[in-house]
């Protein structure tokens, strides 16, 4: 059975510190911090099979823009649909084999995920999940005894192979 999790996006944003202070600098800033936190997240532990994060929209478009990072994927809806419905319809439309977790804050999100059978997991819950995790990897990168300098090639490195220069 493949385990989803689908993630209220601006409402994350808007709540975990770390991303909300990156708003200063632009909101897509804090967009891909939040990516590069879930793919770090995702390449320790593989708790989901894939990760949907829902962004409102302002954009015209006939449908939905979807970017893939691996097992990240972010959806930005369009102006006549906002992320909530968006979220509520991949609940609908799941099927019942998937095992779909849902992060939000949002009363309107977490009453549908929960009547669609959905387990709920709070912002600040997730927020915790993810920091974890990525403060453990800091921790074996450094026990390798691996050099500045290398840590930082390696780094380079892969933020060319995510896209995310």
């Amino acid at each position: 059975m493949p385990k989803y999790l689908i993630i209220d996006g601006y409402n994350a944003i808007n709540k975990i510190k770390h991303l909300e202070a990156k708003k200063d600098l632009s909101l897509e800033a804090s967009r891909l911090s939040f990516i590069k936190m879930l793919m770090d997240f995702m390449a320790q532990k593989r708790i989901f099979d894939k990760v949907f994060i829902v962004f409102d929209s302002k954009e015209r478009d006939l449908g939905i823009k979807r970017d893939s990072y691996g097992p990240v994927e972010t959806l930005f809806t369009t102006i006549d649909k906002d992320a909530d419905s968006v979220i509520v319809d991949m609940l609908r439309a799941a099927s019942p084999k998937d095992r779909i977790s849902v992060s939000s804050d949002d009363n309107f999100v977490r009453n549908h995920a929960k009547g669609f059978g959905s387990d709920v997991i709070s912002i600040r819950e997730l927020e915790k999940i993810i920091m974890l995790k990525k403060g453990n990897l800091r921790g074996k990168i450094r026990e390798k005894g691996l050099r500045e300098d290398a840590v930082k090639d390696i780094n380079e490195e892969l933020k060319k192979h995510w896209g995310l220069e």
